[in-house]
Parts: structure tokens; sequence; C-alpha cells
């Protein structure tokens, strides 16, 4: 049988609204559980770097997660291997990988 979850470890319904927030400016979007953190950088109409078409390898588009670090997806594997090749501080992450599954906020170094 499988174990028994709490209501506090529910997982993410896809579709479900969460806010991503953009530090310094304070811009804040509302957008579906699921939605890649490249995606959420793009709606909100900031600038982003990327070259390499979102399959993680070129590191680009790192961002640095301010809050929410843990409502962001597992780095999958092409990440992980980004991560490490481009020693990755333990707060930053690929947003073409990144999945958001709730609230979270990020920064950049040229915003």
């Amino acid at each position: 049988m499988p174990p028994q979850l709490s209501l506090f470890e529910l997982p993410p319904i896809p579709g479900q609204p969460a806010s991503v927030t953009f530090l310094p400016s304070g811009k804040s979007i509302a957008v579906a559980v699921g939605t890649v953190l490249l995606e959420a950088i793009r709606q909100a109409k900031l600038p982003v770097a990327q070259s390499c078409g979102g399959f993680g390898i070129c590191s680009w588009c790192k961002v640095r997660v301010i809050e929410g670090q843990e409502n962001l997806s597992i780095p999958s594997q092409p990440e992980q291997r980004l991560i490490q090749r481009q020693s990755f501080k333990p707060n930053e992450r690929a947003s073409c990988q990144a999945e958001i599954l709730g609230d979270v906020a990020v920064t950049t170094t040229y915003w």
C-alpha cells in the first residue's frame, strides 16, 4: 500500500496557479504549475539569455533562487550535468529546466 500523504505533502496539481516574483524589480506574475521558469521569465517580458534552445547545455539562462527553492522541480539529468560542469551555487538553477511547482522568487545578475 502506498504511503499516506498529509495535506501539507500533497503533490502540486498541474495547471494550478503559482506566483513568480522577479527581483529586484518586484514584478510578479501568476503561471500554471508545471510552467518552465524560462517561459515565466518570457511571459513577464524580462530579458533572459539563452543559446541552446532550452536543452540545458549553455547555462546562460541561469537564475538565482531567492525564495521557494523547494517549489521548483528537482534538477533533471541534463540540468544536473550543467550544474556540475558550470559549478552552479546551491541556489542557482537553469531556468530552461526548472519547472515551477509553487511560489518562487528569482533574480539574475542582469535584471
